[in-house]
């Protein structure tokens, strides 16, 4: 409670003592109905049997408890405040007919007042009216609906405490089994002028109940967006009605107790429940679609009963020779029931839909008739615009860098989105205005397009493809291009100038004639040559290394270990693969190995080859700061190389970690 205020932290103190002591009496009520029964009174008093015991907590115990969840968050809202009374009025009752049960039938002289037990037993359930009365104005704002409303709540009170003054003064009997003791404060002289007036106010009380019902739909019928979301857990309540009350009765005409404990108590907690749910403002964009499916079933359950039933009752009352079984019939009804299901289901749903989620019912509206007009090339995005009447909603689908667009460029995520799953896969991301639609909405529009937002993630993914491979040829180009420029470069300042001073040298000692000079420029020209041929080797060996050639890759990957100035771990096979196969696996290993020199501050590095099938696995790994920029242009003509050979690249570098890098290259198995 170190978060709540002065007012939450008492009101919730209050609630909850309340309702601790209603635990504590209900637990007492059950001890003294076992005593009693135990000394031979059970016969003379109407305790409640154990199997509606259960029943009996929750009936009492649920207003207390959502009103202890209202009041602790809403300390000053009347609705928790009057759950809270109801409780404690719910377990008065119990109270007092333990009392009278102790003062009129097991131990009059020690206990005393049968007759106020008597009374006040008979009389309790005087305000359950009012304080329900005064929850239905009341919910969910904790205010009423005009000024004139909250006369009916007066008039609910005063009308309910002239009753209870009435009947309690006239001089009508109690009623069973308080009508063992005498009423002590009847009064003959007014007792049946009494009683009648007691019975018109009385009708006064009834009628304001029933206005407080017509002050609920009233208000659903002014209410807009959260506010009629609100009154919607309440409907969810009522929704249930037309599958419950057939089961109910079933249970009364079969006698079945516990089926019958399961009906009455599921409205006896649900209602106040749902009234809670409906002031704390719970999941409100997730009510529209539980009220909706719930009402669905209810309707539909009562209509394939109907269906079953009729089926059934037709078949009874066949008399010719013809005439089906009972089992046959019941078959019949059966199958009938079964084929009718999901027609019967996507009319009642419309129609359902249409009242009470009319935003999802009128987005589906327009994605069908989109859908129905069979259009090629059918824009989601547009679809769902129009459906959600959100301007705003945008669709991303999953691609190897993130997500992309309908065009397949990278598209950034929004912070509010419904993820589109068809048969196990993400196919799309909805992203849309909270402010201008719901989630729920925008689930249920989207499931309708699941296929077109499928198939445009298909396109989009060719897209991105023919996107990567056009800039993955440019980026190779400009790799060849580059690559060529450096060739010449290195044959311009390095053999091609030793050629020409070797050149010039030559024609100089010819010119002079001096066989001295011309024996020195034929010894320092054979060196030159031998300069100029080791550096256009190393050219030539930078370009397709002689050790590649002759011995394959595991010895050209051992060369790269012997010059590197970090210690590098090679385990590779002596097999040979495609000439284009390895010449690809070195350019890997060679851009890895000499990234790690140059950036990585590695003191070890390990390169592992292993041929798997029909692809050779290329591994290298290091163990420096990591944190590698994967986009630079040498990891990126890399991934270029190896794409273009119908291989995949993955890295992984984490800061301060290392970074590997692991490539799949096709190869003939």
């Amino acid at each position: 409670m170190g978060s709540m205020t002065k007012s939450q932290r008492v009101a919730t103190a209050v609630t909850a003592a309340v309702l601790l002591l209603e635990v504590g009496t209900m637990v007492a009520s059950t001890f003294v109905d076992r005593w009693i029964d135990d000394l031979g009174y059970g016969d003379q008093v109407d305790s409640i049997p154990p199997e509606w015991v259960w029943l009996a907590c929750g009936a009492v115990l649920a207003p207390g408890v959502v009103g202890l969840a209202i009041v602790r968050t809403h300390p000053r809202h009347a609705v928790g405040w009057l759950f809270t009374g109801l409780s404690f009025a719910l377990i008065l009752s119990l109270a007092f007919d333990q009392w009278f049960a102790l003062a009129a039938i097991v131990e009059p002289p020690k206990v005393g007042g049968a007759g106020a037990a008597a009374l006040l037993a008979d009389k309790v359930f005087f305000p359950w009216w009012p304080l329900l009365t005064l929850i239905l104005l009341l919910t969910p704002t904790g205010t009423y609906l005009s000024p004139r409303w909250r006369t009916v709540g007066r008039v609910s009170v005063v009308a309910t405490l002239v009753s209870f003054g009435l009947s309690v003064t006239g001089n009508g009997e109690l009623n069973a089994p308080y009508n063992r003791v005498d009423n002590p404060l009847t009064i003959d002289a007014i007792g049946g002028p009494a009683r009648v007036g007691g019975l018109l106010a009385f009708l006064v009380v009834a009628g304001c109940l029933i206005a407080s019902g017509a002050s609920m739909v009233l208000r659903w019928r002014r209410a807009e967006g959260d506010a009629r979301r609100q009154l919607l857990w309440l409907s969810f309540a009522a929704a249930l009605l037309p599958a419950v009350i057939p089961v109910h009765l079933y249970a009364v005409v079969n006698d079945d107790n516990a089926l019958i404990l399961i009906t009455v108590g599921l409205f006896l907690v649900l209602i106040p429940v749902t009234a809670g749910l409906s002031v704390l403002r719970y999941r409100l964009y997730d009510v529209d679609r539980i009220v909706s499916t719930t009402t669905t079933y209810s309707v539909l359950s009562v209509l394939l009963a109907a269906v079953y039933a009729g089926i059934v009752w037709i078949g009874s009352r066949v008399s010719w020779d013809t005439a089906p079984s009972p089992a046959t019939t019941a078959a019949v009804g059966a199958v009938t029931s079964a084929l009718l299901f999901a027609p019967l289901r996507t009319a009642v749903q419309q129609r359902v839909d249409r009242r009470f989620n009319r935003r999802a019912y009128d987005a589906g509206r327009v994605v069908r008739r989109a859908l129905a007009e069979d259009r090629a090339g059918l824009d989601p995005e547009a679809v769902l615009r129009v459906a959600l009447a959100d301007p705003s909603v945008s669709v991303s689908y999953p691609g190897i860098d993130g997500p992309v667009d309908g065009s397949g460029a990278l598209a950034g995520s929004e912070p509010h989105q419904v993820e589109v799953v068809r048969r196990g896969r993400t196919v799309a991301w909805i992203g849309f205005d909270p402010l201008r639609t719901d989630e729920a909405t925008v689930t249920r529009a989207s499931a309708l397009v699941a296929a077109e937002l499928d198939n445009t993630r298909l396109r989009a993914e060719l897209q991105r493809n023919l996107a990567e491979l056009t800039e993955s040829r440019s980026r190779i180009a400009d790799a060849q291009r580059q690559e060529r420029k450096r060739i010449e470069r290195d044959l311009h300042d390095g053999a091609q100038q030793t050629l020409l001073a070797l050149a010039f040298d030559l024609q100089s000692a010819q010119l002079n004639g001096d066989a001295d000079r011309m024996h020195h420029a034929l010894v320092a020209g054979a060196t030159s040559a031998r300069d100029a041929a080791r550096e256009l080797r190393d050219l030539a060996n930078g370009l397709h290394p002689q050790a590649l050639v002759e011995g394959g890759l595991a010895a050209v990957l051992d060369d790269v270990a012997r010059h590197s100035p970090v210690p590098v771990q090679v385990n590779a096979p002596s097999g040979r693969w495609e000439p284009a196969v390895e010449f690809t696996a070195w350019l890997v290993v060679a851009e890895a190995v000499v990234n790690a020199q140059k950036h990585a501050e590695a003191a070890r590095i390990d390169v592992d080859v292993r041929q798997d099938g029909g692809h050779l696995l290329l591994r290298v790994a290091d163990d420096g700061r990591g944190g590698a920029d994967q986009s630079s242009s040498g990891l990126r003509g890399l991934r270029d190389r190896v794409e273009a050979s119908g291989g995949t690249v993955t890295i992984s570098s984490d800061p301060g970690i290392g970074t590997t890098l692991e490539a799949v290259i096709p190869c003939a198995s």
